[in-house]
């Protein structure tokens, strides 16, 4: 999956997949995280917030979605 770097002190770059729901998040420790089942919506929000950290804790890692650690 293409990932796109953003604006982030702890986040490096987050890619998305429309057809799958599945949004990936690389860290800038070389952690990356994915999770399924994520509209288009959660990521378009989590493109626009300023906290990117934050909004990963508090919406993606506690609203149920699936989470693999890939590297």
């Amino acid at each position: 999956m293409l990932r796109r770097p953003i604006r982030s002190t702890s986040l490096k770059a987050v890619g998305y997949d429309a057809a799958s729901l599945t949004l990936e998040i690389e860290y800038r420790n070389g952690r990356v995280v994915r999770y399924t089942g994520v509209s288009e919506a959660v990521y378009q929000g989590l493109l626009a917030v300023p906290g990117k950290a934050q909004f990963v804790e508090q919406v993606l890692e506690n609203s149920g979605y699936g989470r693999e650690q890939v590297k």
